[in-house]
C-alpha cells in the first residue's frame, strides 16, 4: 500500500483520490482525451457502439430481451449469467482507492465475469497483459472479502451491423466467446504494484497540468 495520498484528479464522496480501470485505459491511450475528460470534466459524450453496448447488458441482467430479434435473442440466451449483476467493489491502496461494477458474478464470489461486445477481432484485446479489469476486481473481492476467484472470464458478444453503410448494429449469428483471464497469484501482484506506478505517474502528469495551466494563466 502507498502510504501517502495521492492528488489525482478524481476524488471519491470523501475527497480521497479515485482510479478506475477507464481512467488508467484513458491515460495509456491518450493524454489529450485524459486532460478533456478526467482533469476538465468534459461532459461523456456517449455513442451508437457504447449504448449498443448497455442494450445488451441491460438485457442479460434483466432477462428481458423484448428490445431484439428472435435470431439475437436466441444468441443471447447461450450467455452465461451467473447469481449476481452489478456487484459493486472497492479497492483500497492507502493512497488511493478504485471503483469498479463486477457484471456478473456467483454468490460464493468463485466466478466472475465481464461482458463485452464488439466487431471483428475485437475479442483480441481482452487476451493482452494490459486487459486487467478483472484483475481489480478479484483483488477488491480479496481485500473485502478475503476470497480470490477460482475463475475469470469475458464473455464476448459479436456485434454486426454497419453504420458507416446505413445498417443498424445487431448481436451477430455466431456464439459467444469465452476468454479466460489469468488472475493468479503472480499476475494480481504484478497488477497490484504496476497500478501504484501508473498512479503516481498520473497524479505527476496531472500537478505538471495544474501547474503549467497556472503559469499560462498568469502570463495571458
Amino acid at each position: 500500500m502507498i502510504e501517502r495520498d495521492l492528488n489525482l484528479p478524481k476524488k471519491d464522496k470523501n475527497g480521497k483520490s479515485r482510479l478506475s480501470f477507464s481512467q488508467i485505459k484513458c491515460f495509456k491511450e491518450s493524454k489529450e482525451n485524459f486532460i478533456n475528460r478526467y482533469i476538465l470534466n468534459e461532459p461523456f459524450v456517449s455513442n451508437e457502439y457504447i449504448d449498443f453496448g448497455s442494450k445488451v447488458g441491460e438485457a442479460l441482467e434483466n432477462d428481458n430481451f423484448n428490445n431484439f430479434h428472435e435470431l439475437e435473442e436466441e444468441i443471447l440466451r447461450k450467455v452465461e449469467r451467473l447469481d449476481e449483476f452489478e456487484k459493486f467493489v472497492k479497492l483500497d491502496f492507502g493512497g488511493f482507492v478504485m471503483f469498479g461494477y463486477i457484471d456478473s458474478n456467483t454468490k460464493d464470489l468463485s466466478k466472475i465475469i465481464d461482458y463485452k461486445t464488439g466487431g471483428k477481432k475485437k475479442e483480441l484485446i481482452y487476451s493482452k497483459e494490459d486487459y486487467t479489469q478483472l484483475c481489480y476486481y478479484a483483488l477488491a473481492l480479496r481485500q473485502e472479502y478475503n476470497i480470490t476467484p477460482d475463475i475469470a472470464q469475458v464473455h464476448f458478444i459479436r456485434r454486426g451491423g454497419n453504420l458507416f453503410r446505413g445498417q443498424d448494429l445487431v448481436v451477430a449469428q455466431e456464439d459467444p466467446i469465452i476468454i479466460d483471464i489469468d488472475i493468479s497469484e503472480k499476475r494480481l501482484i504484478k497488477v497490484y504494484y504496476e497500478t501504484i506506478e501508473i498512479a503516481k505517474e498520473i497524479e505527476s502528469f496531472y500537478l505538471d497540468y495544474i501547474n503549467k495551466n497556472k503559469v499560462q494563466t498568469v502570463l495571458f
